[in-house]
């Protein structure tokens, strides 16, 4: 166990967000924040911009106090202020930052606070756009001053490392879910009874994909695995759990590869799991941008098998042929092989089986706070002189530990 924090009282810690909008970065937060010790940490948060379509899942009765800083783009003096007078009234110890953007904010609003130590949890591997590669030409000179950076798989990391990513120190902290809340403890008959609502007959194999319906995450690759499914005389249909400004373009794409029926488009829900308990089998298509999948942790904990783009951390989620199968990102023609040997029941019950197991072992919510606050008990420890390199040092990123 990690010795007691060195100050009078629980950590007072400021987490900043960009905002509480769905995304994956975003859901991680409000899972940490509803999970961690209330007798450890004192919690504050504040959110720069206004979307919040997650902020009725926040237990907010947690919290000292949620701010929003309406910050309508770049740098938003008047919300840096607010985050610098926060900072001094509440004696925060140490700032949050959730990726890049609230990091510039985070290192803005301890500006000639030595004492006050800076943390970002980053979520990203592949920038996706132009733009996004730009900014981290800007970032990169930001994560030398932090005095914690905090990856969310190993793969991340490695990849950071090798391209000159030096914070003062590096850890690894996985993506953990409720797996209590991530089951199914329906009777068959109900099970059953929900999946023909959804016009799947018993004998129909059912693929799901849970994600905002967005480019990136490649949508039409399944569309077009479920065409050669059922040309091959698979009765494959794809149940699209979610919504986004894609939409039109995979109606579109479904009709013009004469899978329109076969393809259903849930449209937003607040609580998936029905959904995917429906499936016989979950996958994740994208061609960029993921890097430790919480949708892809919950569906294996529903005790799915997972066929998932190899991105980011997706080998230390999935042992290929234990908890499902991997395939690179694009690669239609290895996504329907996969999909049709697991078109075999008992194959898919084996590995569903499996990945529940594996979640509940490695990827817990409870698992992930524990990681989460060892870390932070070790920053605050941690000599002030150890912690964020000047200016002219090139020191090699080092864990806490």
């Amino acid at each position: 166990m990690s010795a007691a924090i060195p100050s009078p009282g629980p950590a007072r810690l400021l987490f900043i967000a960009s905002s509480l909008e769905f995304g994956g970065a975003e859901k991680q937060l409000v899972t940490l924040l509803n999970h961690l010790d209330r007798q450890r940490l004192r919690m504050h948060l504040a959110y720069l911009k206004r979307g919040a379509s997650l902020r009725p899942q926040l237990r907010e009765e947690r919290l000292e106090e949620v701010i929003c800083c309406d910050v309508r783009r770049g740098i938003d003096h008047r919300a840096v202020q607010r985050l610098r007078s926060l900072c001094a009234a509440r004696g925060i110890d140490a700032v949050i930052c959730v990726n890049p953007y609230s990091m510039l904010y985070g290192q803005l609003a301890r500006s000639g606070r030595s004492n006050v130590r800076l943390a970002t949890i980053f979520h990203t591997t592949l920038p996706g756009s132009y733009k996004e590669r730009a900014q981290m030409l800007l970032y990169r000179q930001l994560f030398r001053r932090c005095d914690l950076l905090l990856y969310v798989c190993e793969s991340q990391r490695r990849y950071w490392r090798t391209r000159g990513l030096r914070p003062a120190a590096d850890e690894v902290i996985y993506n953990g879910i409720d797996t209590d809340w991530y089951s199914d403890s329906r009777p068959q008959a109900e099970r059953l009874a929900f999946r023909r609502s959804l016009g799947v007959g018993d004998d129909e194999y059912l693929i799901g994909l849970c994600s905002v319906l967005r480019p990136e995450k490649a949508h039409g690759d399944l569309l077009a695995a479920i065409a050669r499914l059922r040309a091959r005389g698979i009765p494959a249909k794809a149940l699209l759990i979610g919504e986004g400004p894609q939409r039109p373009v995979i109606e579109r794409a479904a009709a013009r590869l004469g899978v329109a029926a076969h393809v259903q488009i849930t449209g937003f829900k607040e609580d998936v799991r029905p959904f995917i308990a429906s499936c016989d089998v979950m996958t994740l298509v994208s061609h960029a941008v993921e890097t430790f999948s919480i949708a892809a942790l919950e569906s294996m904990s529903l005790g799915k098998p997972l066929v998932m783009s190899d991105l980011g951390g997706a080998c230390e989620q999935v042992s290929p042929g234990e908890h499902g199968f991997l395939f690179p990102p694009g690669d239609i023609e290895a996504l329907t092989a996969h999909l049709s040997m697991l078109s075999a029941q008992p194959l898919r019950a084996q590995l569903g089986e499996a990945a529940a197991r594996r979640v509940r072992e490695r990827f817990t919510v409870q698992t992930m706070t524990d990681r989460f606050t060892d870390c932070i008990d070790r920053l605050l420890e941690a000599p002030t002189s150890t912690l964020a390199p000047g200016r002219g040092e090139r020191a090699r990123p080092r864990q806490l530990a």
